[in-house]
């Protein structure tokens, strides 16, 4: 997988199978957790970043989601026209 502008990633999610769950780890702290057919990640906060850091990069990981759930529709949208032509 080639990703333009972006690190190379260490783990892929499969979007297509992606289940999400906001929950709370072994010290009581929030955590969320991304899992797909093959792996499980958990996002959670390190108790050496600032509150409002972390809420900050929380926010912009919900904004970046969105971003791509309208890229995705957007595909789809060009693939359903492209299949009709």
């Amino acid at each position: 997988m080639h990703v333009l502008r972006a690190p190379q990633a260490d783990i892929d999610l499969d979007v297509g199978t992606l289940r999400i769950w906001e929950a709370v780890d072994d010290n009581g702290d929030p955590v969320l957790v991304l899992k797909d057919a093959g792996s499980t990640v958990v996002i959670e906060f390190a108790d050496e970043v600032a509150w409002d850091s972390a809420i900050r990069a929380a926010e912009r990981l919900g904004d970046a989601a969105l971003m791509y759930a309208a890229t995705l529709r957007a595909a789809m949208a060009k693939a359903k026209v492209q299949k009709i032509s």
